[in-house]
């Protein structure tokens, strides 16, 4: 009859991890995790940050271009009255077949009205304008036509001020 004797198995070293590494290496994947989801949060507001100052800008070189158009070839300037200011710059230009061309600012939005069309907006949607006036000084050797406004976002403010002189 055989003996019966208990029979020993030779296992493997333990190779599972203790509670103590698992929990480091889970703090080490969140932390990177984490880092990395705040570095893509900080990209996307510094891209709408940036959308928003190029729109600011954008509009403001647009609306000096548009000013520069409306001030180039005048032969008239109907207001503001010589020696006065105001919010509104209604002009007529030489050989131009629908005068007047008015700028002036209604509910925040600067507006370019050119004869008898509706008004069409120079400043953006995301754009509001204020503080508008327009400063018209004229003496024997030239006229000036100076304006000024604000122009602002939900991520800053800028200013034009800007003058043309009109012989």
């Amino acid at each position: 009859m055989k003996s019966l004797q208990p029979t020993t198995y030779n296992l493997p070293p333990n190779s599972g991890l203790t509670l103590v590494e698992t929990l480091i290496y889970t703090a080490i994947v969140a932390f990177t995790v984490a880092s990395f989801l705040v570095i893509i949060n900080n990209i996307l507001v510094s891209s709408a940050k940036l959308d928003k100052n190029l729109e600011l800008s954008d509009d403001k070189q647009f609306i000096i271009q548009k000013l520069n158009w409306a001030l180039s070839n005048v032969s008239q300037i109907n207001a503001p009255a010589g020696g006065s200011s105001g919010a509104t710059l209604s002009i007529n230009k030489l050989n131009f077949g629908s005068n007047p061309v008015l700028i002036d600012l209604q509910g925040g939005i600067l507006n370019l009205k050119i004869g008898a069309s509706s008004s069409a907006p120079l400043s953006g949607d995301g754009v509001t304008v204020s503080d508008l006036n327009f400063e018209h000084n004229s003496n024997s050797n030239e006229t000036r036509v100076r304006a000024t406004m604000k122009l602002s976002n939900s991520n800053g403010t800028t200013s034009i001020d800007y003058t043309r002189i009109i012989k």
